[in-house]
């Protein structure tokens, strides 16, 4: 620029300068809409999240308010200074829109501009969407208690292998306690408190202490409604009786003070069903047996109905009460349905049970079987809780065969076993132990109650342990798996995570 001008130097430096600043103004209002947007990005993913914990809990009429009151704590409320907050379930657009179990929240705001105003462009709107929804939880084995030791105990020559993560709430310092020659493998194993190992004990992966405690994840699971056992009036004096040798005997529905016996040989014995009691007993040789929907009772003591001697007896579907406890004894092959069984169910010798599907209200007197039953049952769930005597767990001794699996839909999907919260902490345990050929395919959920576990997933299935503690003792080889394809939702417990 030998031969410029001053004038000229001036002006181009002029140019130059403007040119500059709009660069700088270009940057600076860039900068600022790019914080505004990371800040709103981040309330929208916050929002997302909590609105799909909202839904999993079970409160899904509240889960457009969570993520609002995330968005508006974050400085985003809607409708204030043109802020505009949108929450979808279904999501409404992209990838996910109208799959269920996923909420979509979108967040939008007009941000004024500092030197893009000069261009006419006074501001400019932002947006940021995020989408969350239900992952199959982490984790198949929680102990929930707080401080016990052994919240999780394994003792003797025990080989469990989860196919998920174990995790123990209790911040004692042995809240998980290995003993003996035994493994656990696990994809995770996390403790609250720390954990001791006696012996040839092999834990892996190691275990992490200090964790975070979790809640109970299966908190907002909604227990099955029932109406409790009315024992109603007796309508007939005596006894009813059927003895000798019988083809046909059709049992009309009524209730007898001294109850009603069915003894002889017959070929075939029906109860029409209604009402019956006060004590029904079968015993001698009866072919087969047929139960009808109805109310079957003990009148107040002793057993509803005492299944005993050689028979095949069915409780065709439909709704069902028993008031008193249902025993069943011998070499019986018995086919039960769902209802209420306020008593509890009790089996012993070499029986064979099938349960048809549905849910089983064990209203006192749980679930009792000893001997070398064998107990078939697909599609059920058994909802543990107190009656007349009080609360019972479930024993299974260890003798038995049990192959039993939870549904697959509907609201008990995937509930096994289901203890009733409201039971108080200390109250009798449960034993759930089966033979090498026992399969447990469901939530084995006794929250408040301890239990003892010796049994298996099928080849193609999942348990999922949740209890106030955990054992596991004696000569035990566990297989826990995760497989959850059968179930319509997948996994009982969930985790939220961003797709969006």
């Amino acid at each position: 620029m030998s031969g410029a001008k001053p004038g000229q130097f001036v002006v181009l430096v002029s140019i130059s300068l403007v040119a500059l600043i709009g660069l700088v103004g270009l940057a600076v209002d860039a900068g600022y809409l790019y914080t505004v947007r990371r800040h709103m990005q981040t309330t929208a993913d916050a929002a997302a999240i909590a609105a799909a914990n909202v839904i999993e809990s079970g409160q899904s009429g509240g889960y457009q308010q969570a993520a609002k009151d995330v968005t508006a704590i974050n400085g985003f409320t809607d409708g204030i200074n043109s802020v505009a907050v949108t929450v979808s379930s279904p999501p409404a657009d992209g990838t996910y829109a109208g799959l269920a179990n996923y909420v979509e929240v979108k967040v939008s705001q007009p941000v004024p501009t500092f030197f893009f105003n000069i261009l006419g462009f006074s501001s400019v709107t932002v947006g940021a969407l995020a989408v969350a929804g239900k992952v199959n939880g982490p984790a198949c084995v929680y102990a929930l208690d707080p401080s016990a030791p052994g919240a999780i105990s394994l003792n003797g020559n025990f080989s469990l292998t989860a196919s998920c993560g174990v995790l123990a709430d209790s911040n004692s310092s042995s809240a998980l306690k290995a003993t003996g020659n035994g493994s656990l493998t696990a994809t995770s194993i996390g403790v609250v408190g720390n954990y001791s190992a006696n012996g040839n004990v092999s834990l892996t992966p190691q275990p992490h202490i200090n964790v975070a405690p979790a809640p109970d994840p299966l908190s907002g699971l909604q227990p099955p409604s029932f109406s409790a056992c009315s024992q109603q009036s007796t309508t007939n004096s005596g006894s009813y009786v059927v003895s000798g040798n019988n083809p046909v005997v059709t049992v009309p529905p009524a209730v007898y003070s001294g109850g009603m016996n069915i003894g002889g040989n017959n070929s075939t014995v029906t109860f029409s069903g209604g009402t019956y009691g006060n004590g029904i007993a079968l015993n001698g040789n009866n072919g087969s047996v047929t139960f009808n929907p109805g109310q079957y009772q003990s009148g107040g003591s002793g057993n509803a109905i005492s299944i005993a001697g050689n028979a095949t007896t069915t409780f065709t579907a439909g709704a069902y009460a028993f008031c008193g406890p249902v025993s069943i004894t011998g070499n019986n092959n018995v086919t039960l349905s769902p209802g209420v069984y306020s008593g509890g169910i009790s089996i012993t010798g070499n029986a064979t049970v099938k349960f048809n599907p549905g849910t089983y209200i064990l209203a006192g007197g749980g679930l009792s079987v000893t001997g070398n039953s064998i107990l078939t049952g697909s599609g059920v769930t058994f909802y543990d809780t107190t009656g007349p005597g009080g609360y019972k767990g479930i024993d299974l001794a260890g003798n038995e065969r049990a192959n039993l699996s939870a549904p697959t839909s509907g609201a008990m999907e995937g509930i096994l076993f289901f203890q009733d919260r409201s039971i108080g902490a200390g109250s009798p345990a449960s034993s759930i132990v089966g033979n090498a050929q026992s399969t447990f395919d469901g939530v084995i959920y006794f929250p408040t109650t301890a239990i003892r576990y010796v049994g298996n997933s099928s080849g193609s299935g999942y348990t999922i342990l949740v209890a106030d503690t955990i054992s596991v003792v004696g000569n035990a080889s566990l297989q826990i798996g995760n497989d959850y394809s059968s179930l319509t939702d997948g996994s009982p417990i969930k985790s939220t995570a961003l797709y969006e």
